[in-house]
Formats: structure tokens, C-alpha cells, sequence
């Protein structure tokens, strides 16, 4: 799919919210939740999480390019700054999910191992890591955008967050 076309990306991550759920109430034993503020307001945070404001970032291709920042891109997960200035700004309480599950595995010389984990960091945590200097991606096609998309993201190492679960392969499906 075409990565500059948001609206399919919105409706696509909507189904992706719906069965990170399922996986967290009927596999891990985890509270988790659709935002009942998001039936109103589509752009409200995704989820609430063991009772907490929470926004789901859910990376399935890896960053393969990362070693040209000094990162393993087996690690390496993105975080639109966009996303970061507007939790900042409108949610300073907000956590952030990362749901990790590399189904891509490989991209010209660049490969990754099957990973699928779920990690969390509050946005406290998050700024902590950009004003240590995060790297920063700029995305080339997206310069001149004017659809809404994030023109870059900072690059940080899910490693430095808390991890909440492994996810066994058996408990992706539903």
C-alpha cells in the first residue's frame, strides 16, 4: 500500500486497535480498551491501557535503514514528531504502546529476526529520549505534503523502554 495515502492508513490502524485489544484481553491478560472518546472525536487517543490514556503505535515493517543512524534496526522503532508535539501539547499524561511485530522480514541487504513484543513508554519518557538527541528521519516524499502526513520521526530503541509482553505466535490469532 501506498505509504503517503493516510486515510487508508487511519482505517487500516483502526482494525489493527481492535485486534491489539483482543490479543491483551484474551491472550495476555492485560486491560486494554478503544477509547470511548474516539466514537466522538476519531483523532482522540486509541486506547485506554490498564486504565491509562494511551495512543497504539503498531510497527510491522522495520526501520531496515537504521544502522546509517548507529541503530540495529532489529530494535529500532519510529515516532512521527508530529504524534510527539501534539501528545506533548494536548496530553502530557499520555502513554505510548509500541506494538512490535516485524512481518516484514528483509529489504534489499537488510534482514531482521520474527519479532513480536509489546513495549510501553509515557511521552516524559519519550521527550527524554529526543532531548538526548534521538535521531531524526526526514521522509524525502513527504517534504511538500499536504494530506497530513508526518514529515519526519524520530528513531528510538524499544530496549530503553518498558517491555509488557511476548506475544507466541499462537496468541496473534483471534
Amino acid at each position: 500500500m501506498d505509504t503517503e495515502k493516510k486515510s487508508w492508513w487511519l482505517s487500516y490502524g483502526e482494525s489493527l486497535e481492535q485486534a491489539f485489544v483482543g490479543i491483551c484481553t484474551h491472550n495476555l491478560n492485560i486491560n486494554a480498551e478503544i477509547n470511548p472518546a474516539k466514537s466522538e472525536e476519531p483523532t482522540a487517543p486509541d486506547l485506554l491501557f490498564e486504565g491509562r490514556i494511551a495512543d497504539l503505535k503498531v510497527q510491522n515493517t522495520p526501520f531496515f535503514s537504521a544502522q546509517k543512524y548507529g541503530m540495529d534496526p532489529q530494535f529500532t522503532v519510529t515516532f512521527n514528531r508530529k504524534d510527539y508535539e501534539r501528545y506533548l501539547n494536548n496530553y502530557p499524561d499520555i502513554g505510548v504502546i509500541f506494538w512490535v511485530n516485524w512481518t516484514q522480514l528483509s529489504w534489499k541487504n537488510y534482514s531482521v529476526e520474527p519479532f513480536n513484543q509489546v513495549y510501553a513508554a509515557s511521552i516524559q519518557k519519550i521527550r527524554s529520549f529526543v532531548e538526548s538527541g534521538a535521531a531524526e528521519h526526514s521522509y524525502i516524499h513527504r517534504q511538500n505534503d499536504e494530506l497530513g502526513n508526518a514529515k519526519s520521526s524520530f528513531l528510538f530503541d524499544v530496549r530503553k523502554m518498558k517491555l509488557v509482553a511476548v506475544i507466541e505466535e499462537e496468541q496473534t490469532v483471534l
